[in-house]
C-alpha cells in the first residue's frame, strides 16, 4: 500500500494547495509573526521607558479594542447615541458612533513610531530641508512638569509636514499624538497615520454624536496624560500669514482640566516656517473655500501623488532641495499657575469658568507662537522685493536691503535661522530658491517678478509681514491674536 503512487489531477492539486498555503499562514505564520511582534513591541516600550525624557503613558499599553469599548460605553456617549437613535434608530446610531470612533482610536506601534517611522521622517525632511532649531529652551527647562501633567504642543499651521518636523524633533523626548484631517482618513495612509498615535478628525462635521464622541475621546486621552499637538488655526495657511484661531479643540482638551487625574494642562508652544512649503500653489489655489466642496477622489488622488513624491525622495529618484526648514520652541505655559496669577484654583473650577478660560489662554499661546516664528532667508528676500514694488533692483541693492532687514530684526530679538556670519549669504540663498522655481529673474536693470508668480512672493513675504506692522495694519494682527468663546454648542 505504501508503495504505490498518488496522481492528482492539476484542477485538484491546485485548490489544495492554495487551502494549505492559506491555512499554513493563518494557523502558523501569522500566529509566530504577531506572537514576535507583540515581544518585540513589549521590549522596546520598557526600553524606551527608560530612555525617553518623558515616559509613554501608561494608556498605551492598554489594546485598543479596550479602549475602544471603553469609549463606546462612556455615559456621555451612550446618552448622545440615545438621542441619535430617535431619529436614525438605534443600530444606525451604535453603527455611526463605532464609525467615529474607529477613526479617532489610535494604534500606536512603538517599533513603528520610534524606528521605522523616524528613519522613514529622517531620509524623508533631510532629502527636502536643512532643519534646524531657531529657538530652544535648555534641556531641563521642561524636566520639572509633574506626571500628572498633560502636555499639549500647540503650533501654528504652516504645512502638513509640520506633523513630521515636530515628530521628528521630539522623537527622542516622547511621542506625540496629533490631529490629522480627512486627508489622511484614505487607506493606507489613515493605518500609518493610527500606529503613530495619530487620530483622524472631521473638520467639518457638525453632528451632535460626532461632537460628543470627539470631546470625549479627548478627555479619555488627556485624563490618561497622552501628550498631545495641535494647530490653532485649525486648517493650513492658504496665504502664509497667521489666520485667525480656532477654538474647537482647545475647548475639548481644557475640558478635562482637574477631572480625573488631570490637575494640570501644560502647553508648549511652537513655531513653524519653510523656505518653501511643499503645498503652497495648491493653498493658494484654494484661498476662498479651501478643500471643502473636494470629493473623495480628490482626496484619493492628491493623496496618492503626495505618497509617490515621498516614495521619489525616499529612493532618491528627487534630489531637489527646499532650502530650510525652521522651529522655534517656547516656554512651557502652566494653565495651573495661570490660574493662580488670576486668584484662582484648579479644584474650584467648574464647567462654565473651565469655557471662559479658553479664549484668554488661547490669546497667550498664539500672541507667543507670533513672536517666534523663525526667519528665513526666502522670507527676508521675499519681503525685500515686495517692498520696492515695481523698482527692479540689482543683486548689490538687494543684498544690501537684506541684510538692513537681517539687522532690524536681530535688534528687537525676532529668531533668525541665519547665523551672523552667514548674513551676507542669506540673499544669495533666498534668490537660489526663488530663482529656482521661477518666482524672480535677473534682467539687465534687477530683479523682476514674474507675473504668474507674483502670489508665490507674497505668499512668503506674509510669513514674517507681522514683525513689520505699523499702527495702520496692526489692527489687522490684533484681529487674528484676539479670540471669542463661541456661544454655541
Amino acid at each position: 500500500m505504501l508503495g504505490y503512487e498518488i496522481v492528482l489531477p492539476l484542477w485538484l492539486a491546485l485548490p489544495g494547495l492554495v487551502l494549505a498555503l492559506m491555512g499554513a499562514r493563518a494557523y502558523i505564520v501569522e500566529p509566530l509573526v504577531r506572537r514576535a511582534l507583540k515581544r518585540r513591541e513589549r521590549d522596546a516600550k520598557a526600553r524606551l521607558n527608560t530612555t525617553l525624557t518623558r515616559p509613554l503613558p501608561k494608556v498605551l499599553q492598554v489594546p485598543r479594542r479596550v479602549l475602544t469599548e471603553r469609549l463606546f460605553n462612556d455615559p456621555v456617549v451612550q446618552a448622545a447615541i440615545e438621542t441619535a437613535a430617535g431619529t436614525d434608530g438605534p443600530e444606525a446610531a451604535e453603527a455611526e458612533a463605532r464609525a467615529y470612533i474607529d477613526e479617532l482610536m489610535p494604534s500606536f506601534f512603538a517599533l513603528f513610531y520610534f524606528h521605522i517611522g523616524y528613519w522613514l521622517a529622517r531620509r524623508w525632511l533631510r532629502s527636502m530641508y536643512d532643519v534646524r532649531i531657531v529657538k530652544q529652551l535648555p534641556p531641563d527647562a521642561y524636566a520639572d512638569i509633574p506626571e500628572n501633567s498633560s502636555i499639549v504642543l500647540v503650533g501654528n499651521h504652516r504645512s502638513n509636514l509640520d506633523v513630521a518636523v515636530l515628530s521628528y524633533l521630539a522623537a527622542r523626548t516622547s511621542m506625540i499624538s496629533f490631529a490629522a484631517g480627512e486627508w489622511a482618513a484614505v487607506w493606507p495612509m489613515n493605518r500609518i497615520m493610527q500606529m503613530s498615535g495619530c487620530y483622524i478628525i472631521r473638520r467639518d462635521s457638525q453632528g451632535r454624536l460626532y461632537k460628543t464622541v470627539l470631546a470625549r475621546y479627548i478627555h479619555m486621552m488627556i485624563g490618561a496624560h497622552m501628550p498631545q499637538g495641535i494647530f490653532l488655526e485649525g486648517g493650513l495657511s492658504r496665504d502664509g500669514a497667521l489666520q485667525p484661531i480656532k477654538l474647537g479643540l482647545m475647548r475639548y482638551i481644557l475640558a478635562g482640566l482637574g477631572k480625573e487625574n488631570t490637575q494640570d494642562i501644560v502647553f508648549i508652544p511652537v513655531a513653524f516656517n519653510y523656505d518653501r512649503v511643499p503645498e503652497d500653489m495648491t493653498l493658494l489655489a484654494h484661498q476662498e473655500d479651501g478643500f471643502k466642496k473636494k470629493s473623495r477622489l480628490y482626496t484619493i488622488r492628491s493623496t496618492g501623488w503626495h505618497s509617490l513624491g515621498v516614495i521619489a525622495r525616499l529612493l532618491k529618484i528627487r534630489r531637489q532641495q527646499f532650502g530650510q526648514a525652521a522651529v522655534s520652541f517656547g516656554p512651557a505655559f502652566s494653565v495651573r499657575a495661570w490660574l493662580a496669577q488670576q486668584g484662582e484654583t484648579v479644584e474650584a473650577l467648574d464647567d462654565d469658568r473651565r469655557k471662559a478660560v479658553v479664549a484668554p489662554v488661547a490669546e497667550h499661546i498664539i500672541d507667543q507662537i507670533a513672536g517666534m516664528i523663525p526667519v528665513l532667508p526666502v522670507s527676508l528676500v521675499s519681503t525685500v522685493i515686495r517692498e520696492a514694488a515695481d523698482t527692479a533692483l540689482a543683486r548689490p541693492e538687494l543684498r544690501r536691503q537684506v541684510l538692513r532687514l537681517t539687522e532690524e530684526l536681530r535688534s528687537r530679538g525676532v529668531p533668525l535661522a541665519i547665523d551672523e556670519i552667514d548674513d551676507a549669504n542669506a540673499c544669495d540663498i533666498g534668490l537660489g530658491v526663488l530663482m529656482s522655481r521661477g518666482v524672480v529673474s535677473e534682467a539687465a536693470g534687477g530683479f523682476i517678478v514674474s507675473p504668474e508668480k507674483a502670489q508665490l512672493l507674497e505668499y512668503y513675504a506674509r510669513t514674517i509681514s507681522h514683525y513689520l506692522v505699523d499702527k495702520d495694519t496692526g489692527a489687522h494682527l490684533r484681529s487674528i491674536l484676539t479670540v471669542h468663546e463661541p456661544t454655541g454648542g
